[in-house]
């Protein structure tokens, strides 16, 4: 089963959801999708506006592969469960968010605990790439110190 995750956010992420729709018709794959905001009753797979935390895990916990917005809250579960993950980060310029989840998403995927997926078209590349992915053997990271080194910038830069 793949597991598409949208967050809980009041943005969209219509994008993303069709280029699944598309996807999903063409590999016959099963897809559940936590769509949050996003209306979901156009889709051929099954979608969920909200569902408890409980039932999210659950879904992850048998999820082969998740796709999940680039938002913080959804990629931490995937990486604590060691789901084979493509993070694909909301784009302002599309209203899908507030923020740019690119540089979370990078980070990430340098450091090897998912694939990045910024081209729609590339979707089925990533899902396999994800597949394939051998995540690190321990949670030792740079990103605490990548933002804590930004927040010091930013304050440094106010004075």
């Amino acid at each position: 089963m793949i597991l598409v995750l949208l967050g809980t956010g009041p943005a969209h992420f219509t994008r993303l959801l069709d280029a699944v729709d598309k996807w999903a018709q063409e590999s016959g794959e099963e897809v559940v999708a936590q769509c949050g905001h996003t209306p979901g009753d156009k889709y051929e797979f099954e979608c969920h506006a909200f569902v408890d935390h409980d039932v999210l895990l659950a879904w992850i916990n048998r999820a082969d592969v998740v796709i999940a917005q680039g938002g913080f809250g959804s990629l931490k579960e995937c990486l604590r469960a060691r789901k084979p993950t493509v993070a694909v980060p909301r784009d302002p310029r599309f209203f899908e968010d507030q923020g740019d989840q690119t540089e979370l998403v990078d980070a990430l995927e340098n450091e090897g605990w998912l694939v990045a997926l910024k081209n729609m078209d590339d979707l089925g590349k990533a899902i396999q790439a994800a597949r394939e992915l051998n995540m690190p053997s321990d949670y030792t990271s740079d990103i605490p110190r990548i933002v804590a080194n930004e927040i010091n910038n930013v304050l440094g830069s106010q004075e």
